[in-house]
């Protein structure tokens, strides 16, 4: 028996157990095993080789606590293939030293090196890879066969840099909300899990375009024809209030997560991995101070300024999302970070007409009314909206 030790910007190390004798890791230069990680306590938690395939470990009364596959852990009994998170470092208990690739080829690597062609033919749960769809900085998506049912399913593996305890825990508590919810128009997830070190999504796999990739395809002209736009919203706008009524926010609308369905031109709202339960008031907070959980340039102003988030951040994510899909370009973007949030904060966006002529005021006027800067202004919740949409469809002959 032995663990991997894998510390941010550092190699991985191999540490033996030898049975009967505890180890203790830490901070401190005292511990059997130093982690020269700032957000590890300097006497954070203590293991024990019990038998051959048993370690006990005991948190010492760690500052952050020690999570074990993605569970805030006092003391409890460790096997082969078992997890520990202690702050941003990462331990895996292996039972055979050739492993130890598996770990040291894929955490804290730059999000560049994240090579995607091993994740081939690998398993993740009862998933198996089959080929790459995309890629990005922080995962990436893979078409993947359900080895159960046989069907395809769309398998999003998240990159090691994005693989703490806090996208764990949060992974962890959102599985329970997200998995039995079904809507026509929310992307069904079947599962999500953590595979040695990768946290996963598995969800259904759908044959279309993502509303990212419809800007991208408009071109120069970037903007969607305002009837199909006013149809998107509609959709959303249902997907939006099932998720109201089972007090669940989505807290990262953008046009990644959109998703147009081919042949039947059925929208429907993807990435639910931030979802937050409105009431899991007991629940450990998993977004660290001054960290932004969405993508930026669509966020609420609460989202950027540490608010409330509720139902009306996510309508102001729909409206920022649709502005974006009507002119080609989110309401409120800077030339940087810093210019990007003043403006979130504080800029009254540009009239989606002022580009585009053809949107009617009734429409336009939605659209603005998401995107105001004080949650109060805009709708209550996504059935108003549901409501207003449904009536300017009619007004405009497009019900």
């Amino acid at each position: 028996m032995h663990l991997i030790v894998t510390v941010p910007g550092q190699p991985s190390r191999i540490v033996p157990l030898v049975e009967s004798a505890r180890v203790r890791l830490g901070r401190s230069p005292e511990c059997d095993v130093q982690l020269g990680d700032s957000s590890v306590s300097r006497v954070h938690v203590e293991l024990k080789f019990e038998t051959a395939d048993k370690v006990s470990m005991r948190d010492l009364g760690s500052r952050f606590g020690t999570f074990v596959n993605g569970q805030k852990t006092t003391e409890c009994t460790l096997r082969p293939g078992d997890i520990l998170l202690l702050g941003e470092s990462m331990v895996k208990v292996e039972d055979n030293v050739l492993e130890e690739t598996v770990i040291g080829t894929f955490p804290h690597e730059s999000p560049g090196e994240f090579d995607a062609a091993q994740l081939m033919g690998r398993r993740f749960g009862r998933f198996e890879a089959t080929s790459i769809v995309t890629r990005s900085n922080e995962f990436v998506l893979l078409k993947a066969i359900d080895t159960v049912s046989q069907a395809d399913v769309a398998l999003k593996v998240f990159s090691p840099q994005f693989t703490n305890h806090a996208s764990i825990s949060r992974l962890t508590r959102a599985t329970a909300l997200i998995v039995p919810l079904t809507h026509e128009h929310l992307q069904q997830v079947h599962d999500t899990g953590i595979e040695q070190g990768l946290c996963w999504v598995a969800s259904e796999f759908v044959v279309g375009e993502t509303a990212l990739e419809v800007i991208h395809r408009i071109g120069i002209a970037g903007m969607l024809d305002w009837r199909h736009s006013l149809k998107t919203s509609l959709h959303l706008a249902h997907a939006l209030a099932y998720l109201g009524k089972h007090q669940i926010v989505h807290r990262n609308i953008s046009p990644q997560s959109i998703l147009f369905c081919r042949p039947s031109g059925i929208v429907k709202l993807g990435d639910l991995v931030l979802a937050k339960s409105l009431e899991d008031q007991a629940a450990a907070a998993v977004t660290t101070a001054g960290e932004i959980v969405g993508s930026l340039p669509y966020c609420s102003p609460e989202q950027v300024s540490g608010g409330t988030i509720d139902v009306r951040s996510d309508l102001y994510n729909l409206g920022a999302t649709i502005y974006a899909l009507l002119t080609g370009r989110p309401p409120c973007e800077g030339t940087d970070i810093v210019q990007t949030l003043h403006k979130i904060r504080t800029e009254t966006p540009r009239r989606p007409t002022e580009t585009h002529l053809s949107v009617p005021q009734l429409y336009e006027g939605i659209v603005l009314k998401l995107l105001a800067k004080r949650p109060e202004d805009r709708f209550k919740d996504a059935s108003q909206l549901v409501k207003e949409l449904q009536r300017a469809a009619v007004y405009l002959g497009e019900a």
